[in-house]
């Protein structure tokens, strides 16, 4: 229910679809997030109105309600970019706003020029509709890049054969051009219904003057109000579908010798990430068999109630011991590091850093991002890792690194 004090903020708001606020606020210049959590439906957005993006330490218990963004080049000591919740609205399935929290409160003149903009949008809509939804026009020209990118690999298992390192996880990007037609709000809902079981998100960072719209498969720590603490390991990939477009039965799925030591490298990494602190207490289950879109993957959980270890401030150093997991950098994480900053030859920029609603309704959730697009400048950029052991294939690592981009693709585009 709505709450007696914000009752006139939310008159002003209600009437607007979550689509039509967050073009509303990207229009004005306004940070703002869509997202919805795994296995839920609710859809919520958050504006922030007041201050922009601004630059803070991710102690997830001690900030207020907002959404955190940051790079794969983040280190445990580096700020995080915050974007405070001014208003967060939380909409149900069937599109109707359940809740809206308005801090600024109605009179606030950014919240009457925010009203003001989504009410023209809406008018201009109904005067106009325009179906498209879709993405993309064309592939952008670039033949060398599976040459590139195979040849990345090779380098990758001579250092693993070499003892450089055990495993590391090498990423490429595919770009293609985008209208503009396209609906960021409208792509970001297809995503939330064709994926159920993944982190669905789309940010607006005007500083930068991009998007990034994804459907994350991977939590990388989950905080909940009543004290318990998730994270995961996942890795090892799997076509989830036939020749025939078939969904494939997880009973039929079998893990070779390769997938299942490329998971159990993640899983390791956790537990030595909780050896540092002395933390004992957790409950390991897995590693089962999970689908994430079009793939299956291997997936371990690992779970932690911080009310009764006596530590809650667990999620914020979790946070910083485990970025980048050995899930999007390798093992070990130095070396393996070192090795894709020298090799990999591009800036991941968000791509496998880490984003996510913090202390929205007492509950924290930040994700690695992957399965993710960059929207900028007429140009969608799509990102895809795969992690590379001494038996890896070339070829094959390829093919990995199509199936996960098609993960957004086979959704939100056409004529790729």
């Amino acid at each position: 229910m709505i709450s007696t004090h914000i009752k006139t903020a939310q008159s002003i708001l209600e009437q607007f679809e979550a689509e039509e606020l967050w073009e509303a606020a990207k229009e004005l210049g306004f940070p703002c997030a869509l997202w919805k959590l795994p296995h839920t439906h609710e859809i919520k957005l958050l504006i922030s109105v007041r201050e922009g993006i601004r630059s803070c330490q991710p102690d997830l218990e001690k900030l207020s309600p907002g959404f955190i963004i940051s790079s794969f080049h983040w280190k445990e000591q580096d700020d995080v970019l915050f974007m405070e919740g001014d208003i967060i609205a939380v909409y149900a399935e069937n599109g109707l706003m359940q809740q809206i929290d308005n801090l600024p409160g109605e009179e606030h003149p950014e919240v009457i020029r925010l009203a003001a903009k989504a009410g023209a949008l809406k008018k201009l809509l109904v005067a106009h509709p325009n179906p498209e939804t879709t993405l993309l026009l064309s592939s952008l020209p670039d033949h060398d890049s599976k040459t590139r990118f195979e040849r990345t690999v090779e380098l990758a298992v001579s250092a693993i054969r070499q003892k450089q390192f055990h495993k590391v996880v090498l990423s490429r990007t595919k770009e293609l051009s985008y209208t503009d037609q396209f609906q960021p709000a409208k792509a970001f809902q297809k995503l939330a219904k064709a994926y159920p079981h993944a982190f669905v998100s789309l940010v607006n960072l005007p500083d930068q003057k991009e998007l990034w719209l994804g459907a994350s498969p991977e939590a990388l720590v989950q905080q909940k109000s009543d004290g318990i603490f998730k994270t995961m390991s996942l890795a090892g990939t799997q076509k989830a579908k036939d020749e025939a477009g078939n969904l494939i039965a997880k009973y039929d799925i079998r893990w070779g010798q390769k997938e299942i030591e490329e998971q159990a490298l993640v899983s390791r990494y956790i537990v030595e990430c909780f050896k540092k602190i002395r933390l004992r207490e957790y409950l390991e289950t897995g590693p089962k068999t999970v689908l994430a879109g079009n793939l299956y993957h291997l997936r371990t959980d690992f779970e932690v109630d911080t009310n009764a270890v006596n530590f809650p401030e667990l999620s914020s150093v979790m946070l910083r011991l485990l970025h980048p997991t050995s899930a999007v950098c390798g093992v070990p994480k130095i070396p393996s590091l070192q090795f894709l900053s020298e090799i990999e030859g591009y800036d991941r920029t968000f791509y496998s850093g880490f984003l996510g609603p913090v202390q929205v309704e007492s509950d924290s959730n930040l994700f690695v991002n992957l399965r993710t697009v960059r929207l900028k400048d007429g140009i969608a950029t799509f990102y895809a890792g795969a992690g590379i052991t001494e038996d890896s294939i070339p070829e094959r690592e390829w093919e990995e690194t199509e199936l996960k981009c098609d993960t957004l693709l086979k959704v939100i585009g056409k004529d790729f």
